[in-house]
Order: C-alpha cells, then sequence, then structure tokens
C-alpha cells in the first residue's frame, strides 16, 4: 500500500474513534459535542502535514479534504447514532442542512489542509537547506 494511502487509512481510523469517544463523552459528561470541532481540525491539519511531508503539497490537501469529507458523512452519521449531545441543536437535519453542513467542513479541512500543507513544506525545506 501506497505510504499516502496508509496516511489516510490511520486519519479515517482516529477520526471514528474520535467521532465515536466525542459522541458519548458529550452524553456522559453533559457537554455539547460541537466543542470538539478544534479537534477535529486539528486531525485535519496534522495529517496533511505529514501526508504534505511524506509526498507533497497536493497530496497533503487531498488528505485532509477526505477526511474531511469522512467527518461530514460518517462521522456525522455516528454522532447520530450514539445520540451525541448537542444542545438544543437538532441532530437529524434536513438534506438541504446536511449538504450545506458538510460543503461547510469539507472546504474548511481543505483550508486547513492547505495552510498545514504549506507550513511543512516551510518547516522540511529550511531543514534540507541546512
Amino acid at each position: 500500500m501506497k505510504p499516502e494511502y496508509r496516511i489516510l487509512l490511520l486519519a479515517i481510523i482516529i477520526t471514528a474513534a474520535f467521532d465515536t469517544a466525542g459522541s458519548i463523552a458529550s452524553r456522559q459528561f453533559n457537554f455539547n459535542y460541537a466543542l470538539l470541532t478544534l479537534g477535529s481540525f486539528i486531525i485535519y491539519g496534522a495529517f496533511a502535514f505529514i501526508a504534505t511531508a511524506k509526498k507533497d503539497l497536493i497530496t497533503g490537501v487531498a488528505t485532509a479534504t477526505a477526511i474531511g469529507l469522512f467527518d461530514a458523512t460518517i462521522g456525522w452519521r455516528l454522532s447520530v447514532i450514539l445520540h451525541a449531545n448537542t444542545g438544543g441543536l437538532n441532530n437529524n437535519p434536513t438534506v438541504e442542512v446536511w449538504i450545506g453542513t458538510a460543503m461547510f467542513v469539507i472546504i474548511s479541512a481543505a483550508i486547513i489542509g492547505l495552510i498545514a500543507g504549506l507550513i511543512a513544506r516551510a518547516v522540511f525545506k529550511s531543514k534540507r537547506a541546512v
């Protein structure tokens, strides 16, 4: 298996575990699941950084975007199945709301991936110059 596919697979496993644990914890400890958004963003950025370092910027951005797609679809479904505490927010949205939210998550993931990838390029470019 290509290294970039292994990175993506690991990212998806970690994202699924994060969504699962976060959904359960939000119910058990009575906090809003939306507070975990920053954790998801960190996952997108971390794996974009790694993918860029291992291959290139396009792979880093694509990795983050794919993780965002997974998170906005299967990750969201996990939170619904596990009854995540979403406060007063309806976690059973209409198709239109789901598509809009998914697009926001995917675009955010791509932007985060681009920023993390550019940082990775800068870091590893400076290390190669030494």
